[in-house]
């Protein structure tokens, strides 16, 4: 996979996780204003699409051509972006709760020890982030032949131009 195409796969997945986001996150936060967690969430979400998008996007690129165009292949590339991502956004989502409710801050780091006082917070901020992932993986799954399609459109076309340019130069 070339530098182009992991350009590209970075760029789309940050946007679909931005995308995804979205809707979560105007009706949890009473529209967008905006916080330091809202700031957070939305940049942990596009990391975790691209991520996911790089991931399948290496997988797509280990596959046959023939294979490239079968519905199937494609549902299996965007299932394995939207697992990659729902599960990445899960822990970092899960960690930046935690945090955002001990109190943490650059300013008082020391108040990430309330977590031994008070373990029900992490318990809390667990449940809230198993919301996030099956939020996550369903509409990922859902969407996966589309997201795959995607993926495997980037990568087919930039493999396609290098072996092009590779053909003309010898």
């Amino acid at each position: 996979m070339s530098t182009i195409s992991r350009k590209r796969l970075t760029l789309s997945g940050s946007l679909w996780g931005l995308l995804l986001a979205l809707l979560p996150a105007a009706l949890a936060f009473d529209g967008f204003s905006l916080s330091p967690f809202l700031l957070a969430a939305l940049f942990l979400s596009a990391l975790s699409g691209a991520v996911g998008a790089l991931v399948a996007g290496r997988r797509a690129s280990r596959r046959p051509e023939r294979a490239e165009r079968s519905w199937s292949a494609a549902s299996g590339i965007g299932a394995l972006q939207g697992i990659v991502a729902a599960v990445l956004s899960t822990l970092l989502i899960w960690l930046a709760l935690t945090a955002t409710m001990t109190g943490f801050s650059p300013a008082a780091p020391a108040k990430i020890l309330v977590l031994f006082r008070d373990p029900t917070i992490f318990l809390q901020s667990a449940l809230a982030a198993v919301v996030v992932f099956a939020y996550a993986a369903f509409v990922g799954l859902l969407l996966a032949p589309l997201v795959g399609s995607l993926i495997m459109r980037l990568v087919r076309e930039d493999d396609s131009r290098a072996s092009r340019r590779i053909a003309g130069t010898s």
